[in-house]
């Protein structure tokens, strides 16, 4: 996890992709941007697995699917964060985008 004093030194480091909350700091949005990367490389590792044991069977497509709708149900982000933690799990896979990824 990025410590307050390493996020606030790597604000040009955030995607310009990445959603900014209404009112939010830089070094909020930095934070934010530093767990949901996190996220995102766990959870290409993950479906990387999920599709490698269905012996590749399982389109990634859905894999990536069924990753947003876990992570959503559990709460874990707001639903533009979490859909670009699917884009970005995608862009590590090269693996094609969800539709419900694609909303902004």
């Amino acid at each position: 996890m990025t410590t307050w004093r390493a996020a606030r030194t790597v604000y040009t480091s955030v995607p310009s992709d990445f959603p900014q909350e209404p009112g939010g700091t830089p070094l909020n949005r930095c934070l934010n941007w530093n767990i949901c990367e996190e996220l995102a490389l766990h959870l290409a590792s993950e479906c990387a697995q999920v599709q490698a044991e269905a012996d590749q069977s399982a389109r990634p497509i859905d894999v990536l699917l069924k990753a947003y709708l876990v992570v959503e149900t559990l709460g874990w982000g707001e639903p533009p964060l979490l859909r670009w933690v699917v884009r970005r799990v995608a862009a590590l896979l090269n693996w094609p985008v969800p539709d419900i990824a694609r909303q902004l």
